[in-house]
């Protein structure tokens, strides 16, 4: 696995880390609840993309 995919995987991991946050954690206000819920699905959906992809690309590169 080169540096670049290795890269790329950690920042996956923490992407779906702080997705996993940000949708564990309870808001004051409906409109704070929504806008966590968005962010941490978005960040969640990224970090689970690049990890894939990370993975991926070391299959295809060897």
């Amino acid at each position: 696995m080169t540096l670049a995919n290795i890269i790329m995987l950690a920042l996956g991991l923490l992407a779906a880390a702080v997705g996993a946050m940000l949708l564990a954690r309870r808001a004051a206000t409906e409109g704070q609840a929504y806008a966590r819920r968005i962010a941490g699905m978005m960040s969640l959906a990224l970090g689970i993309f690049l990890a894939i992809f990370a993975v991926g690309l070391k299959g295809v590169g060897g």
